[in-house]
């Protein structure tokens, strides 16, 4: 069965070189009872653990059933150990923290029984060893001698054709010991049985065999009867490879079966969870933090709540587009007239003197603090905060039914009256704020227009030829007129150059007198085109009969047309519009749902260039990441002192034949386990911030910033670093063979 020729083993201990056994010569077996015997260090132990796999050896060569074995892998020795060895030690090697049941019962697991099989077997050895009154009980309560049987019964259960028993009685009374003797000599049959002993007494009556060790060497190898005949019967040894469901079951067993060591680990993934988190949302904070803190050299009203939206075919927005938009959560209003929110009114008086920005009052809720809402053309009422600065209680009233001269872009003077008041509160984080006027639907419907004219580039076509009027310019830009009939133009005289030739030089005036031309309207938003037929001619001394424009010094050149065409060419609905967001923390996932309905949206909290952007990225960042890979070193190093106290488990595992990839695979059942509930703790915790349950500001915050991706990402995150945890504790635990990693733990 066995054959050993000049087998060597050393051992190797700070520089100095020890023999564990030298050039033994031996061969065992099926049948025989073999009793090895010495005195401490002899090298008995070192031999007895050579023959089963659990060390190496440095010279020599074993041979199992023929075959040599000084090639063999640790893999292989496991697979050895697994098929043809049954282990009983001095120390028993049993799970303290199993039951009698659950400890017998691991070895069929592990070689790859049924659970039917498991249960019938298991009994029946229980009954056998007479421990059934212990069926339950764990180990670590039974006497020396139960637990000796308890060791016993698991080589029983494996049904290899060898076990080896290393001081089987060594730790036990002298009626214990008996009882073991008794019961090592019933399953000798048609085995191997090799017992490792100081007391050779207690197995004399038994042995088949005699090896005495001194030194390393053997000096006495005596047949003391002779080998009985065999009775043909096999053993089982192994019924196949471990099941998922046995890994998934001993990980989860392992997880609880400690508690107080699953607590320790639970509270070091909690704080992995807890403090990744708060490190990310930290991050986020500043990002955030940073980004209010900027300027914006395109949009004039930048306020970091305000998203301006677009339909992807640029189109017009109609009510039915501003109803979705507020059904939508996280909206806290929808501002249509998205073209004046950029473009603010002056409003200049004795008591007053204030930049607001123009909003219909079909807009406003609620109820105005002081005075009524807008009714008519001219009425306003002003919203801002009652800082002093702004507006003070005794100003507002005094405002109450004033009226005020007011600028709007590039229009005319015109005049206000504040009807209203409504007081907001001071945003402390507001890079700049002029307030909110509103003012009736008709009067934002004409503002609207004058901003389309004077923000739109203006082509005139004059007898074939293309007239360009920029943003600012007058000279052929359109104007309307109550004296321009509709379908004319009233133009300069300088137009009826276009039409002269050498016979009509005398008509310079009269020129241009009903010729068509063609307006081109073009802006960011539309392009509009009309054609028109040129009514009249004016000059300085004419313009204002024929205009009605006393302005002649600025608005010469100007074309001038009826209010209806003019209404035509620029009285157009939005293009555009804004909506303002209720918590800026939501914001993505906000602006997401938006695009989800098809519009085109530009947040502006991202157009915001902060002063210090590249310093966040070049300096938070790393900062960031180092602290979480501390955060991760703190915890990798303490999981891995509370793993330690499993080494000894896993050093059984491997004694008894268990491949190291399937007790990583335990290992990481038994570490995810433990990482998963730290981390639904986490998902529970935040729920009960989210619902008010709980109220402490530090995780109000985490709920703040983290959104959906970001648990996502946080849960991977702490999936690698617990296989990470798991992967270097395989390492350290895979580092010697199975024998030499328990002495370490030992």
């Amino acid at each position: 069965m066995i054959q050993l020729r000049n087998v060597s083993k050393f051992y190797y201990s700070k520089g100095m070189i020890a023999s564990g056994i030298s050039r033994v010569n031996l061969d065992f077996d099926l049948g025989e009872f073999v009793v090895i015997t010495g005195e401490s260090g002899s090298g008995k132990s070192t031999l007895l653990n050579v023959i089963s796999g659990l060390d190496s050896y440095e010279e020599g060569e074993m041979y199992i059933n023929g075959k040599e074995t000084s090639h063999y892998l640790a893999s292989d020795f496991e697979d050895y150990r697994k098929k043809y060895i049954g282990n009983i030690f001095q120390n028993f090697n049993l799970v303290n923290s199993y039951t009698v049941y659950q400890n017998i019962e691991l070895i069929l697991r592990i070689n790859g029984y049924s659970k039917e099989v498991m249960r019938r077997r298991v009994d029946e050895i229980i009954d056998r060893v007479g421990l059934s009154a212990f069926r339950k009980t764990k180990v670590s309560k039974l006497s020396g001698g139960q637990r000796q049987r308890v060791s016993i019964a698991r080589a029983l259960a494996k049904d290899t054709d060898i076990i080896v028993a290393d001081e089987p009685t060594g730790n036990l009374d002298s009626e214990s010991a008996a009882g073991i003797v008794a019961l090592l000599s019933e399953i000798a049959r048609d085995k191997l049985v090799i017992v490792v002993t100081h007391n050779y007494d207690q197995f004399e009556a038994y042995a088949t065999r005699r090896i005495k060790m001194h030194d390393g060497k053997v000096i006495e190898n005596v047949h003391v009867v002779p080998i009985p005949p065999a009775s043909g019967q096999q053993h089982a040894g192994s019924a196949g490879r471990m099941s998922t469901g046995s890994v998934l079951r001993l990980g989860v067993r392992n997880t609880f079966n400690i508690f107080y060591k699953f607590l320790l680990l639970l509270i070091v993934f909690l704080f992995l969870v807890f403090s990744v988190s708060s490190q990310y949302t930290s991050f986020v904070n500043k990002q955030y933090e940073n980004s209010i803190l900027g300027y914006n050299s395109y949009f004039y009203n930048y306020s970091n709540d305000r998203v301006v939206l677009k339909k992807s075919d640029k189109g017009l927005f109609t009510e039915d587009d501003y109803t979705a938009l507020g059904r939508i959560d996280n909206i806290k209003t929808v501002a249509p007239n998205d073209i004046l929110l950029d473009s603010s009114i002056y409003v200049e008086g004795d008591m007053l003197t204030v930049e607001a920005f123009p909003r219909s009052i079909s807009e406003f809720s609620g109820e105005p603090d002081l005075g009524r809402l807008p009714e008519q053309p001219g009425e306003a009422l002003l919203k801002g905060p009652n800082d002093g600065y702004f507006m003070s209680d005794d100003s507002a009233e005094a405002m109450l039914d004033q009226s005020f001269e007011a600028w709007f872009g590039d229009s005319e003077e015109m005049k206000v009256t504040i009807v209203g008041i409504k007081y907001e509160p001071v945003d402390e984080a507001a890079v700049s704020y002029s307030g909110e006027i509103y003012l009736t639907d008709e009067q934002i419907q004409q503002m609207r227009t004058d901003l389309y004219s004077s923000g739109s580039t203006i082509i005139t076509t004059i007898n074939g030829k293309d007239m360009e009027a920029g943003m600012g310019d007058y000279y052929y830009r359109v104007m309307k007129s109550d004296y321009v009939p509709k379908g004319n133009a009233v133009v300069s005289e300088e137009i009826s150059n276009f039409y002269l030739n050498e016979e009509s030089q005398d008509l310079n005036m009269k020129a241009a007198i009903g010729h068509d031309i063609s307006v081109q309207v073009r802006n960011m938003f539309y392009q509009e085109k009309m054609n028109l037929k040129i009514s009249d001619v004016y000059t300085e001394k004419t313009f204002k009969d024929k205009t009605g424009d006393s302005n002649y010094d600025e608005h010469d050149g100007a074309i001038y047309i009826s209010n209806e065409d003019f209404r035509t060419l620029f009285e157009k609905g939005n293009y555009q519009c804004s909506v303002y967001l209720d918590d800026l923390k939501k914001a993505d996932e906000t602006v997401q749902a938006i695009r989800d309905l098809g519009y085109v949206a530009l947040p502006l909290k991202d157009t915001v260039v902060g002063m210090d952007e590249d310093i966040v990225s070049m300096v938070e960042v790393p900062i960031s990441i180092l602290i979480i890979l501390a955060i991760f070193c703190i915890s990798y190093i303490v999981a891995g002192l509370i793993l330690r106290s499993r080494s000894s488990y896993f050093s059984i595992l491997r004694m008894l034949g268990l491949a190291k990839k399937i007790i990583r695979w335990i290992l990481n059942v038994e570490v995810l386990l433990v990482a998963n509930i730290a981390y639904g703790i986490f998902l529970i915790v935040i729920s009960l911030v989210r619902r008010g349950v709980i109220e402490i500001e530090y995780m109000q915050t985490l709920v703040q910033f983290l959104q959906m991706r970001d648990y996502v990402i946080l849960y991977l995150l702490i999936c690698v670093m617990a296989l990470l945890i798991s992967a270097w504790f395989s390492r350290r635990l895979f580092r010697k063979t199975a024998m030499g990693s328990f002495r370490e733990e030992e």
